[in-house]
């Protein structure tokens, strides 16, 4: 589809925007441009914006591992182990708000 036109551009952004959100991260976090390069808008009925080929909450899971973006993420203040049942229990609040890691 056509991504040069105002309303085209208008939905990649809020796409884009919502993304961010969904990640916790800021509306003009640095891999906005990144996203904004290579997205395109695929669908038929069900419309959706793509970035190279995936969705844009899986480009990001990508990016935050790739080493020339990985330094613009915040990293989390904790780090919990998925297999200590006790230390997920503990720290279950700043899982969920994105202030702790789970690995």
């Amino acid at each position: 589809m056509d991504t040069q036109n105002p309303t085209a551009r208008q939905f990649i952004s809020d796409e884009i925007t919502q993304a961010l959100m969904r990640a916790r991260l800021d509306y003009d976090h640095p891999i906005r441009a990144e996203l904004e390069k290579g997205a395109e808008i695929t669908g038929v009925c069900d419309v959706m914006v793509t970035c190279n080929g995936v969705s844009l909450d899986r480009r990001i899971v990508e990016l935050r591992h790739d080493p020339r973006c990985a330094a613009s993420f915040p990293k989390p203040a904790t780090t919990v182990s998925r297999t200590d049942m006790s230390e997920l229990t503990k720290h279950f609040d700043e899982i969920a708000n994105g202030t702790a890691a789970v690995e």
